[in-house]
């Protein structure tokens, strides 16, 4: 039997070694070559840590199956098929004559010269090993899909964000960013975030650690080796392997292998053990699921909420207890002004929301109080505790920012949103109505351009520069916009929507109703009776307050035959009222007390806009002021699902002093909109504000 290896080889055991390109990690079993995970089977990278552990000496048969088998029956020919197996990863490596040498009758000798990793040719000692700190940020890159099967595609990558995303330590660079460094880069959006091209976004965005990785098929068996890439050097900072006996398996081995990147990355036990919840009990089981959703994700960042309904769809048809992927379609069904297919999904979430993240938590407790109860504070208080427990995430004040918009806390709105994640549609959307709202219509095209220059162009984006077009009076810039939009199914509405104010706003109400004709059937087509009836509802409006009293009836009553959503309910109510339908509207009145008792905007802002238009059309001036009044805080909020305010509580209050011949008040309320031509846009309530107070001057 061999003699026992001298001191120095058995110092050296259980640590990491190198040899020519490869690096071996004899504790944990995996073999990397430069920063790429190499696959082998457990009884391969067994053999080759022997080999390496006793390099320049022979190793008999007898050595092989004591120190790599031992105690295990083994068949006739392991020794040489996993003998073959290792060749065949290292031969090509060394250009000629691998380094494993067969010795005739005797056994194998390892050749390659043989190093502890990280050994220099000096004698000074090697620096301390990088750590990523808290005030790092860390690029996800992609997990190489080398097994063949699609249903790898992206899908890990997703399931990895979704684990270390449970981190509050670690802040992991957006796709929006990523995406906008590729395009730096000249390459396409798509391409893979690996090797050279992680590096050079990391470089061009301060990350300071690239996490990629692979996965392989080994027979029945799955591994997945992740490495963490130091962004200055390119060396490995860490890594981590895992195997999964079968494809059942893989999520949760990833799971246990993101656990295991994220301690060696520097964060803490204590803050892995408690945000680690187990991948299969708060995401899914199912990869099939997990990939759908995935697409969603992708189609989302790509084409906006539409495009991606029917991947989430999918997603919790294989999974019916997807948490995510319901919360996902609840505001992508709320972002189009879905409100009832939007409460449908959210209160499933809601539900299951102890199968979700700690961090997705928050996003579904936020989203369930702006979807389903409506009360805004309660979704603000939300979103002000996410960022408390996850201060570097900056979707949270994204979402806090949101509820500001609604509650007409533009100011705070601002504040908050320039604290979000500047390279999110949504964020850039919500700023450039902010600045539009305080004012500031340069900023808005700015950002908006910054915005389209990063390759975004969700609809609601190209609503914003409609807008914005329409401000400045730019009508080509407006046509440019709209026609951008044209086509896209469940989108192209709302340019429409955008389209029949303008024709109202000039006083064409012909060609407004064109628009709103057109607007409500597109809705139709694309399979929402609920966006379709809004349109009617708001046209309803238009109509009511231009004089056209009949019209509206007729209108609103199409809207509430077509939808009993919570936004049409509102303002089709509105419209009935202004045009004096008290029968009907004091039902309804009711119905809208008790049905949305917590709601916001029901309750400080539609309600009151409603008791007003009756008092008024009762020719109770006093009695319309004091309706009035709950709504003194949101009276310049955004009115949902539009982006743009109304901007109706100043509008009936001037009406109502007006009436009283108490000029002096109604200008300082009408003044309130002429004021703020960026929040009311394109909307009547402006021009005829305009009309009324320099009636009374």
């Amino acid at each position: 039997m061999p003699s026992e290896p001298n001191a120095q080889a058995a110092s050296m055991r259980a640590a990491e070694y190198e040899f020519g390109p490869f690096r071996l990690d004899a504790a944990r079993r995996t073999l990397y070559r430069g920063a790429e995970f190499v696959p082998l089977s457990p009884d391969a990278v067994q053999l080759l840590v022997l080999l390496v552990e006793e390099a320049g000496r022979i190793v008999s048969r007898e050595r092989i199956l004591e120190r790599a088998w031992a105690g295990a029956a083994v068949e006739e020919g392991t020794i040489e098929s996993n003998v073959s197996a290792l060749r065949k990863a290292l031969d090509p490596a060394f250009g000629g004559e691998g380094p494993i040498a067969s010795v005739a009758r005797q056994g194998y000798r390892f050749t390659a010269a043989v190093r502890p990793a990280g050994a220099a040719s000096q004698t000074a000692p090697d620096p301390a090993p990088r750590r990523i700190t808290d005030r790092d940020t860390i690029l996800l890159g992609d997990i190489e899909n080398k097994t063949g099967d699609p249903v790898f595609d992206g899908t890990l990558k997703q399931a990895l964000l979704l684990a270390l995303a449970q981190s509050p330590f670690l802040d992991l660079l957006s796709d929006r960013k990523v995406r906008s460094a590729l395009q730096m880069m000249q390459r396409p959006v798509d391409t893979p975030a690996v090797g050279d091209v992680a590096l050079e976004i990391c470089q061009r965005t301060g990350a300071k650690a690239a996490i990629t990785g692979a996965i392989f098929a080994l027979g029945d068996e799955y591994m997945i080796g992740l490495t963490a890439l130091d962004a200055d050097t390119g060396s490995v900072l860490v890594a981590e392997q895992a195997r999964a006996h079968g494809k059942g398996e893989v999520l949760r081995a990833l799971d246990a292998a993101a656990q295991g990147m994220r301690t060696k990355l520097g964060e803490s036990l204590a803050s892995v053990r408690r945000f680690s919840a187990p991948f299969d009990e708060v995401v899914t089981t199912s990869l099939e699921a997990l990939k759908a959703y995935t697409l969603g994700r992708r189609e989302w960042h790509d084409r906006g909420d539409a495009a991606v309904i029917p991947h989430q769809l999918r997603a919790i048809e294989l999974d019916p207890n997807f948490a995510s992927a319901y919360s996902g379609l609840a505001i992508a069904y709320a972002n189009l002004g879905q409100t009832i297919r939007a409460t449908e999904f959210m209160q499933k979430a809601y539900d299951l929301r102890e199968r979700a993240t700690e961090r997705e938590r928050f996003r579904i407790i936020t989203s369930y109080h702006a979807i389903i109860t409506g009360n805004l504070h309660r979704a603000l208080d939300a979103a002000n505790a996410w960022v408390v427990s996850y201060p570097r995430d900056l979707v949270g004040p994204g979402n806090a920012g949101g509820y500001c918009m609604l509650l007409g806390l533009w100011e705070k709105a601002l504040e908050l949103t320039e604290g979000a994640e500047q390279n999110s549609n949504i964020t850039m959307s919500n700023l450039a109505i902010i600045l539009m709202a305080l004012g500031r219509h340069e900023d808005a095209r700015r950002t908006l351009d910054a915005a389209f220059g990063r390759g975004m162009d969700a609809y609601f984006l190209r609503l914003d520069a409609y807008q914005e077009a329409f401000l400045r009076g730019d009508d080509e810039a407006m046509r440019r916009h709209f026609d951008a939009v044209a086509g896209r199914q469940g989108e192209e509405d709302f340019l429409l929507g955008a389209q029949a104010d303008t024709e109202a706003f000039f006083g064409r109400m012909d060609r407004s109703r064109e628009f709103t004709a057109r607007a409500a059937e597109c809705a139709l087509r694309a399979g929402s009776p609920e966006t379709s009836a809004t349109w009617l509802a708001q046209a309803a409006v238009r109509e009511v307050e231009m004089g056209f009293a009949e019209r509206a009836l007729d209108i609103a009553d199409t809207a509430l035959t077509r939808s009993e959503g919570r936004h049409v309910r509102a303002i089709a109510t509105y419209a009935l009222a202004r045009a004096g339908d008290r029968t009907t509207v004091d039902a309804m009145v009711a119905e809208l007390d008790r049905d949305y008792a917590e709601d916001s905007v029901i309750q400080r802002y539609w309600l009151p806009c409603i008791r007003a238009a009756i008092a008024l059309g009762s020719g109770d001036w006093r009695s319309a002021v004091r309706a009035l009044e709950p709504a003194q805080a949101m009276e310049l909020a955004l009115t949902g699902p539009f982006e743009s305010a109304f901007a109706l509580p100043p509008y009936l209050r001037g009406l109502a002093y007006i009436a009283a011949k108490r000029n002096d008040e109604a200008s300082r309320e009408l003044a309130k909109i002429e004021a703020r031509p960026g929040l009311v846009k394109n909307f009547v309530t402006y021009p005829l504000a305009v009309k009324a107070r320099a009636s009374i001057r």
